[in-house]
């Protein structure tokens, strides 16, 4: 591996981990507090819509400015204004306001703020390791957010015994810096093509040609669909565990814990074996494969609740469930990672930052209709019938698009980057 390469690895893990360690002992701390202080899990819910909604809401704009400005530029920037801003909130909440709606405010806020940076982080890794490394850059990226992911909670559940809430902005503040401080340092555009841009052109424009292109590229177009009924239907799993794990089952909180951990785990787990082998060539194969293994697992998730199960003991059940959500993220990985290597390879720079901001937000735009919908149907019907209901639906959402074969003709070829001239 080239230097220049290797070099822009090790600073970029070392921010991203850093960073969403950081915000990972933060939020699980806010979280924390926010329910010891009001003891309402409505006040709880209300920090999570807040993390979730900018992200949905900006994202396409997001992308739009990550193709129209500089990107290590927003990513540097992105990352002092978090710090900079939690600065504030911290200097408010310990000498004016101890409330809760400060922290509600500093969680937007940052919820936007990470929004403009994951948009134009997200557009970069291929200009910054190129084609022949970008598997192994993006999962290696998983894998850091993945340990930071399973670490946050730990050092968050054991430093909040024992630290003021104000201590986790400093953590915070000082995650952020140093991930601002190794961006700074890295090539960005050390693949990226080397022409003029114009940027006499709106936002709006540019939205308007994102979303043209996307119409007209076949292969993104029911990517978006294929993520949009995908991540609905997905949705019953942070639903349906939690209800089956502690009201069913009556297991305790910290068997939920680690089950729920083991989620990151697989992914991590799966995401540095990605990391040592060469690019995933059969993609179609991978793809539809690991739906085909998520829908299974999400049907045998609901074992534990069918009839005749029940008299069965937790002892039998709770590794049961570890090894079974280990099989779900291991799946999701393997999903995931050919598709958005797929899309970085075959999507052209000037258009990178919107397409893969389009994908993310009809990947996520779903989940918060599909909490509501399998929140209202837990209270209604059994859990073992409704992971039944969605894991089919998925088989039947693969059946779908291998039948229609568009979407396969094209995970089957993987060609160099083409511009293409859209008119508005």
């Amino acid at each position: 591996m080239p230097i220049a390469i290797k070099r822009n690895i090790g600073l970029f893990l070392l921010g991203k981990m850093t960073a969403v360690l950081g915000s990972s002992i933060y939020g699980f701390a806010i979280g924390l507090y926010i329910l010891a202080e009001t003891g309402s899990s409505l006040n709880f819910a209300i920090t999570l819509i807040l993390s979730v909604l900018p992200r949905i809401l900006l994202a396409p704009v997001a992308g739009a400015l990550s193709d129209r400005w500089n990107r290590k530029k927003i990513i540097i920037i992105s990352d002092f204004a978090c710090a900079i801003w939690l600065i504030i909130i911290f200097v408010v909440f310990t000498f004016g306001f101890s409330e809760i709606w400060v922290l509600y405010c500093a969680t937007a806020v940052l919820s936007i703020l990470n929004t403009f940076y994951s948009a134009a982080v997200t557009s970069s890794i291929y200009n910054m390791v190129g084609p022949d490394f970008i598997q192994k850059a993006m999962s290696l990226n998983q894998a850091a957010a993945s340990l930071s992911t399973i670490l946050g909670p730990v050092l968050g559940g054991v430093f909040f015994g024992f630290f003021p809430i104000t201590t986790f902005m400093i953590i915070n503040i000082i995650a952020f810096t140093i991930s601002g401080l190794a961006s700074v340092f890295i090539q960005y555009d050390l693949f990226a093509e080397k022409k003029e841009r114009e940027t006499d052109s709106s936002i709006l424009t540019d939205l308007k040609v994102g979303f043209t292109y996307v119409k007209q590229q076949t292969f993104i177009k029911n990517l978006i669909f294929l993520s949009v009924f995908l991540n609905f239907w997905f949705a019953v799993f942070p639903v349906a565990m939690p209800y089956l794990i502690l009201t069913i089952r009556k297991m305790e909180s910290v068997q939920l814990g680690i089950i729920e951990g083991s989620f990151s785990v697989g992914m991590m787990i799966m995401a540095i074996i990605l990391s040592t082998r060469p690019e995933i060539k059969r993609k179609d194969i991978s793809i539809f494969g690991g739906l085909l293994v998520m829908s299974t697992v999400l049907i045998l998730l609901g074992l534990p609740n069918f009839p005749g199960m029940m008299a069965i003991s937790n002892l039998v059940f709770f590794p049961y469930l570890i090894v079974m959500v280990l099989l779900l993220s291991s799946s999701i990985m393997i999903v995931n990672m050919p598709i958005m290597v797929l899309l970085q390879k075959n999507t052209p720079d000037e258009y990178r930052g919107r397409v893969m901001s389009l994908v993310e937000t009809g990947a996520s735009a779903m989940a918060p209709l599909g909490y509501i919908v399998f929140g209202f149907l837990l209270e209604k019907m059994p859990v073992w019938i409704i992971l039944t209901i969605s894991g089919a639906s998925i088989i039947i959402l693969v059946h779908y698009h291998i039948k229609r074969k568009i979407l396969v003709q094209h995970l089957r070829t993987v060609d160099k980057p083409q511009a293409v001239t859209v008119d508005v």
